[in-house]
């Protein structure tokens, strides 16, 4: 779990509310470039900037704008902003001035459009959504009014408009010092396993920080405490946090890799189907059986996989629709998040697959022969449920898109098309490498670093998975969200805790 120090910053002060209450004010200061400039040391990767001016009275000023650009030009840490973020302007020129990541809460209830817009404008990475609930209403405009949405369906609202973060405040608990709400966390992440949580409000002691992360927070936002003394930020980072420590230590060695993002690296087995059963080879010929879907996807489960991802290899050679059968089998036996594709030709395709219980579908030959597509996926069930699924081969100094399994050389640029698919609304790419798939030599590094450089959503790499130091590779070298393998898993090569204690071991954020 990630460790985020809050700045709020009130007319270029840096202040605590209790509870969101303007004439509850404490004052700590009016240097906030100090006070981050002392989290950054202590060894924080992230923080949360809040322009408390600008949700009191919806501007949002160039004096904070300033702010951020001096901020960004003094740390190294990821910078996610908050507060009066009323439109698609605010948020460019938050950006423009050097947020990593805006924070929208109030757009999400009453203007959804724009909400919606933004994560196809900027990237789902850079849009986080803010849920702040008081019992079990989520509350806007500064914790005032009600929006009369539950919590449930506010998640709900927020994956299917694209948003794959979520930072949730149980007012109640916001600058009190009472504890965290371990309770609400847990069952968020139960029936919404495929949001990162943020959780803020409450924190007091290193103890509340271990619930936090015990209860499946992907990260804690920490303000009073922090600022207040009562928690120390370098020994809180250091502690013993033992369910999810993703953050280095506080004096870290020179030199050690920096995070790709400020998400946990996923670890996904992939089980490719044809006919009722788990097989794999070497580009996508010469299967051989690897067992049972169901049974495989029960035992990866219980192995601590992130998510898993079912192929239907055989669907698009042969014309026939991915079985939705096998998905109820699957929803019923596992509690992760899974995505299927193959031989998904339309939106009512998709909608029968997540209807059965996937989380996200994945398009490969039919959104390279109709485009389209994926814009009317992503637009009728989110772009969180949607991801484009691209194989390539390299030829000479490019890669050619494949389809059909690979038996069809398209002639398009994969670079290109992964840019067109992101623009078309595509929320994830599941991008594997014709020439290394099941052979172990590692995936190819200079594929997703080209990818990475023009697309703003996660992408997972996928061929090649061999030693441990490939999967390190994707990461570091080729700055992977998410490692996909098949063979090192099915047949015994590596367990996922191996792979997780590997990228751990590199410094890169894991679930453990």
């Amino acid at each position: 779990m990630q460790i985020i120090p809050a700045i709020d910053v009130l007319e270029g002060k840096v202040v605590r509310l209790q509870q969101g209450d303007f004439d509850r004010v404490t004052d700590y200061g009016n240097d906030p470039l100090k006070i981050a400039s002392a989290y950054a040391t202590a060894g924080a990767k992230r923080l949360h900037l809040v322009n408390l001016s600008g949700a009191k009275d919806q501007n949002l000023s160039g004096n904070f704008l300033e702010l951020l650009r001096e901020l960004r030009v003094s740390t190294d840490m990821k910078i996610q902003v908050g507060g009066g973020m009323r439109s698609l302007k605010d948020i460019q020129s938050v950006l423009d001035a050097g947020a990593d990541a805006v924070v929208i809460g109030t757009m999400l209830f009453e203007n959804q459009e724009a909400a919606r817009a933004a994560v196809t404008l900027f990237g789902a990475d850079r849009i986080i959504a803010a849920l702040d609930v008081e019992g079990d209403e989520v509350k806007i405009r500064g914790w005032k009014t009600g929006s009369g949405v539950t919590l449930g369906d506010a998640c709900r609202q927020v994956q299917d408009i694209g948003i794959r973060q979520i930072l949730v405040t149980d007012i109640t608990r916001d600058g009190m010092g009472e504890g965290v709400n371990a309770a609400l966390y847990r069952r968020i992440k139960k029936n919404f396993p495929g949001l990162q949580l943020l959780g803020s409000g409450g924190v007091s002691t290193v103890e509340d920080v271990r619930a936090a992360a015990e209860s499946g927070c992907d990260g804690l936002v920490i303000g009073k405490a922090l600022l207040s003394g009562t928690l120390i930020l370098s020994e809180t980072l250091a502690s013993d946090l033992s369910s999810l420590p993703t953050e280095a230590p506080a004096g870290a060695k020179v030199g050690q890799p920096s995070l790709p993002s400020y998400l946990a690296v996923r670890v996904i087995p992939c089980l490719d189907v044809d006919d009722g059963r788990v097989v794999k080879g070497i580009g996508f010929q010469n299967l051989r059986d690897a067992g049972d879907p169901v049974e495989l996807a029960k035992r990866y489960c219980r192995e601590g996989a992130d998510e898993l991802v079912f192929l239907d290899i055989s669907a698009t050679h042969r014309s026939r629709s991915t079985l939705v059968d096998l998905v109820r089998r699957v929803a019923d036996a596992v509690n992760i998040p899974f995505t299927v594709g193959g031989g998904v030709r339309s939106v009512d395709d998709a909608r029968a697959l997540l209807c059965a219980g996937a989380d996200k579908v994945a398009v490969n030959s039919a959104a390279v022969q109709n485009p389209s597509l994926l814009s009317e996926i992503a637009n009728e069930l989110g772009s969180a449920n949607t991801v484009c699924a691209i194989d390539a081969r390299k030829v000479g100094d490019s890669w050619i898109v494949l389809t059909r399994g690979g038996r069809e050389n398209t002639g398009m640029d994969a670079i290109a098309w992964a840019t067109e698919a992101v623009e078309r609304g595509a929320g994830e790419l599941l991008v594997t490498s014709f020439d290394r798939d099941g052979t172990g030599e590692g995936f190819d590094t200079e594929l997703l670093t080209q990818i990475k450089q023009v697309v703003r959503i996660p992408v997972i790499a996928s061929g090649g998975a061999g030693s441990l130091q490939s999967i390190v590779d994707a990461v570091k070298v080729g700055k992977a969200d998410a490692i996909l393998a098949a063979s090192i898993f099915h047949f015994g090569t590596f367990s996922i805790g191996d792979v997780k204690r590997a990228l751990q071991q590199a410094s890169f954020p894991v679930r453990l």
